[in-house]
């Protein structure tokens, strides 16, 4: 019997959204929970860590989202084919990790003096120094000539380079400019058939 999935997150793309993405490349269904931040309170509880994103796989449950995300790549071959590829593809991602931390932590500092400071040093210091860096892997990787980060084939780095530059590249359409091969792997996510359907039907959110 085929396994059953239900993703259960807020009701936007955050964390959640590289899960949403990787079962939309794969083709496979499951329940897609979404949490009202009015609600949040009540379900916080029944959580198994105390925070969202948590996968429920069939009677089985995983909390943290990047370990949902490397559970199903590689569930659905989307981890590269190689020990090595696996390798690359963990290294792209966790400096992506490193990036997402800081814009997640300028977007909830509440005191505007501070999240202005925080804001002005992502902008001129940590996204620079971040898409240089893939720029280099990316282009050791050869990745303008095919799209894809690692190989010649979709993975789970490509669909979270995507996920993790989109609020970039939509607060300024030209920052990807200066790095070639990551503005190419960015723009292949998008083309793919199954994720331009679920980039065009999924639910419109505040973040």
């Amino acid at each position: 019997m085929p396994e059953s999935y239900k993703l259960v997150y807020f009701a936007g793309k955050g964390r959640g959204e590289i899960s949403r993405l990787l079962f939309a490349a794969a083709g496979v269904k499951y329940e897609d929970k979404r949490i009202t931040f009015e609600d949040w309170p009540k379900v916080k509880p029944t959580t198994p860590l105390g925070s969202l994103p948590y996968l429920e796989v069939g009677k089985e449950v995983l909390g943290q989202s990047l370990a949902i995300a490397r559970f199903l790549a590689k569930k659905f071959d989307l981890f590269g084919k190689t020990d090595l590829d696996f390798a690359k593809i963990n290294a792209i991602m966790d400096t992506l990790v490193d990036y997402r931390s800081e814009v997640f932590k300028v977007m909830f500092e509440k005191d505007e003096a501070k999240k202005a400071e925080g804001m002005k040093k992502l902008n001129e210091e940590t996204q620079p120094s971040v898409l240089k860096n893939l720029q280099k892997m990316l282009e050791a990787n050869k990745c303008k000539e095919c799209g894809f980060s690692v190989g010649k084939s979709l993975s789970v780095a490509d669909l979270y380079l995507y996920d993790v530059l989109e609020g970039a590249v939509t607060m300024k359409a030209d920052v990807l400019d200066s790095y070639p091969d990551v503005k190419a792997c960015y723009n292949k996510v998008p083309s793919l058939p199954k994720i331009a359907k679920w980039l065009k039907e999924r639910p419109k959110s505040e973040f």
